[in-house]
């Protein structure tokens, strides 16, 4: 968007050119500006004026511009709106225009920060940007303040005065993606009634564009629609108080109000405005102690909370990957695991529904499930997704090993759960596993955690708020991914305990503490987060009439594998409620449990009284359990009791497992013994397996494994960046030479920096041939001969005069380009 500019665009002359301002700095500074700007940095330029070139790249510029906050960018668009691409702006009319003094911490710290981005330049009392900067603050989500503009008292008198619509209106742009709302054909009288009372009380700008007319609210006006009401002495630099510890204040509209007839570009599900009054200060002495206290609390009851979501997730994955076992998930012919099938899973795992994209892709990511053939038994599977090997050692290891693990699939992992079942171009839905879909994945999470960490331990802006921290420190990449991706991101990291409500547990913290381009830490990094946030394992459970039994913490791993064999896990968490059913029961006395053996179990860990109605449960499955007797004829069935062999011969399993009788207590069937045990407990009957000495044996189903063909996780590849012990030999040999270059003097008549790209378009515009000199990603430098026919995009396209061979090269790697001898 457009920001007012007090001063039109032209050349200044006087002033050191910025190549020049460039050279004067200290190697420091310039390592440092490489390290802030990588992507200039690699390969080495060859000469400052090479780096100087980089550093003014269209495409260099918005990656710099990604990555400052609301504040940093507020003051980028009040220095263009100030003119200071045309020449330089006095930097105590910067901070007059945003009502704060020059020595305002918050803004020398932006100020500071575009200095050394160079996004700023030029004397220290000035601010100078470079054109190109002033041409990605216009396209910028944000609006520089303009003199004259309600502030302070005049603010609240205006906003007093407004009616529910204009509010409405002023809101719903605020929430969008960029502060900008579309008065379209479809726009009401209403809506634009309100938008002129905007415009009236000075709250807004109502002006008409190629695309028609829009609404662009004020700075001060924008700031109090989605922070709500400043207190005196605050500016638009200070953080709003959802940032300070245990404050969550209302909006000052309700969620989700909008106008009918307004459009914010870009806006997919509009949130709340934020408000609340205040910015986080910063306080001394007992004050300052008191909240470091405080901090530590709410850092250590999210960090249990994180736990217990970590814990649940384990469960659900362990679920999960026993129901793939015995049926893998089968995938669509264009790849991917369509609906149905993430229906069936969810049933057979008992997992709700909207949670199986995201465990899916997660075990996906950890290499613990993969696409491939495999059997179950003698059934054959042909390209499902199925567990890996590497998930029975998985199963095997301590819970926060686990747990870390999955963690950093997730981190890591190039596609977004959340996006699945979304609508894709061209008809159809996304699929869970398929091909990613959208912006990369990972980079969405880091941004979004990444501002989360930045609060204090204990803010807790809530939901609504959500969109509005994620927008204060990331505003331009806000503007294209929306409120959607920020929820929905959230909402992930909640389910895997990096996320607490919408506060940042010790473990996300550790995640963002190192660079995306280093790579995600080590699962032992993660895994000691997880070990200090859970209790001690207990040995003690309470047993309750109802059947089930409470676990008050994560048992001790002995008592974990005897109650997951005698009871069914009904809630999992910091505490696990398990229910006792009779096929729970059954299962522990086919795996050779007795009934005693069952009962001392329970008495010895309980402690309270084992409830008379267990006891009775207990004693009725072990009575019934074993009296039918199953072998392999494929299979028999043998029973003391003829009248029970006859009532099973009658019943409909006779038919199914093709039974006949053999003798009025045997009967023999064509069903494998663990079919015909199965049959049978489908129908009431409660048998077991016996071997030929007749002792009882628990059978199993084969489980599904496939052999992973490539790696399970994709990992995020951490881009190539120079130490600075490299970069300040690189700055040392840019020096040495331009040093050489000045030596030799100007007789080579080549033209670097912007005159270089300047000469390129006036080739291009005449047809006349150049030599250009590019260096490749080795840092080797090459020449060649070249009609220009289009200089866009970031690249040179061209036609090679003496082979009529068509040429494309990286506008970012030209060296130099020089006129070729009219003789040639």
């Amino acid at each position: 968007m457009s920001t007012s500019r007090t001063t039109p665009r032209h050349p200044t002359s006087g002033e050191p050119d910025f190549p020049a301002w460039l050279a004067g700095l200290s190697d420091d500074t310039l390592v440092r500006l490489c390290e802030l700007r990588a992507d200039v940095a690699s390969p080495p330029p060859a000469s400052l004026g090479v780096l100087a070139s980089r550093l003014r790249l269209p495409a260099s510029t918005a990656r710099a511009m990604g990555t400052l906050t609301w504040p940093d960018l507020l003051v980028l668009a009040t220095a263009a709106a100030l003119g200071a691409d045309s020449g330089p702006v006095p930097i105590g009319a910067v901070s007059g225009r945003l009502g704060v003094d020059d020595d305002d911490p918050a803004f020398r710290a932006a100020v500071d920060t575009l200095r050394d981005l160079a996004l700023f330049w030029g004397d220290p009392a000035h601010a100078r940007i470079v054109p190109v900067t002033g041409a990605a603050v216009d396209a910028a989500p944000v609006e520089a303040p303009v003199p004259g503009e309600p502030v302070g008292a005049h603010l609240d008198t205006a906003w007093s005065g407004l009616s529910d619509r204009a509010l409405g209106v002023l809101g719903a742009v605020a929430r969008g993606r960029t502060p900008v709302g579309a008065l379209g054909p479809a726009a009401s009288e209403t809506v634009r009634a309100a938008a002129g009372e905007l415009a009236d009380a000075g709250l807004a700008s109502v002006t008409g564009t190629a695309g028609g007319e829009v609404v662009v609210p004020r700075a001060h006006a924008l700031d109090r629609a989605r922070h709500g009401a400043r207190p005196s002495g605050s500016s638009l630099l200070d953080v709003p108080e959802w940032s300070a510890p245990g404050t969550s204040a209302p909006g000052t509209s309700a969620p989700g109000t909008s106008a009918p007839g307004t459009s914010a570009p870009g806006t997919s599900a509009p949130g709340t405005s934020a408000s609340g009054p205040g910015s986080a200060g910063v306080p001394t002495g007992r004050r300052a102690a008191a909240r470091s206290a405080a901090e530590r609390n709410a850092a250590e009851t999210a960090d249990a909370s994180g736990g217990v979501a970590a814990l649940d997730l384990l469960h659900r994955c362990d679920a999960l990957l026993a129901a793939l076992s015995r049926h893998p998930a089968a995938t669509l012919k264009a790849g991917g695991v369509g609906v149905r099938e993430l229906r069936r899973v969810a049933r057979a795992a008992g997992v709700d529904e909207p949670e199986v994209p995201l465990l899916l892709e997660v075990l996906a990511a950890a290499g613990l499930i993969a696409v491939g053939d495999t059997d179950v038994g003698e059934t054959g599977f042909d390209s499902v997704w199925a567990p890996t090997e590497a998930a029975d050692v998985w199963s095997s290891r301590d819970r926060a090993r686990r747990w870390a693990e999955l963690v950093l699939a997730w981190w890591s992992m190039p596609r977004a759960p959340w996006r699945v079942g979304s609508e894709i171009e061209g008809g159809g839905t996304v699929p869970a596993l398929g091909d990613p879909v959208g912006p990369p994945a990972a980079g969405e999470r880091d941004r979004v955690l990444r501002a989360l960490c930045r609060l204090d331990p204990g803010a807790e802006p809530g939901d609504d708020l959500l969109p509005e921290v994620v927008r204060w420190f990331s505003p331009v990449w806000f503007a294209r991914a929306g409120s959607r991706t920020c929820t929905q991101t959230v909402g992930e990291a909640r389910r895997l305990g990096l996320v607490v409500g919408t506060t940042a547990t010790s473990a996300a913290r550790i995640l963002v503490s190192v660079p995306p381009a280093a790579g995600p830490p080590s699962a032992d990094e993660l895994e000691p987060v997880l070990t200090a946030a859970l209790p001690e394992p207990v040995s003690e459970v309470i047993v309750q009439a109802d059947l089930t039994i409470l676990a008050p913490g994560p048992l001790v791993p002995e008592l974990a594998a005897d109650f997951a064999l005698l009871a069914d896990v009904e809630s999992a968490g910091a505490a696990t409620t398990y229910r006792v059913t009779e096929t729970s029961l059954r299962r522990a006395l086919d795996s050779g449990r007795t009934a005693a053996g069952i009962r001392d179990l329970l008495a010895r860990t309980s402690i309270t009284p084992v409830p008379q109605s267990l006891d009775y449960l207990i004693e009725d499955v072990a009575r019934r359990h074993g009296r039918l007797r199953a072998g392999a004829a494929l299979s028999f069935l043998r029973c003391d009791d003829p009248s029970l062999v006859a009532q099973v011969l009658g019943s409909p399993v006779a038919e199914s497992c093709a039974l006949r009788s053999v003798a009025p207590t045997v009967l023999i069937s064509q069903a494998r013994p663990l079919d015909l045990v199965e049959a049978l407990r489908e129908h009431g009957y409660a048998p077991v397996v016996e071997d030929t000495s007749g002792a009882v044996v628990a059978l199993t189903r084969p489980v599904a494994r496939v052999r992973a063909t490539s790696p399970g996780r994709t990992p995020r590849v951490p881009t190539r960046t120079a130490t600075t012990g490299e970069l300040r030999a690189a700055i040392t040999a840019m020096r040495s030479a331009d040093r050489v270059r000045s030596a030799r003097g100007s007789s080579g008549d080549g033209y670097t920096g912007e005159a270089a790209i300047a000469r390129l378009h006036e080739a291009a515009g005449s047809g006349t041939a150049v030599t250009v000199s590019v260096v490749d990603a080795q840092g080797r430098s090459t020449s060649r001969l070249v009609i220009p026919v289009s200089v866009a995009g970031g690249r040179i396209e061209g036609v090679e005069p003496d082979s009529a061979e068509a040429v494309t090269l990286p506008l970012h790697r030209v060296i130099s380009v020089a006129d070729v001898d009219p003789t040639r």
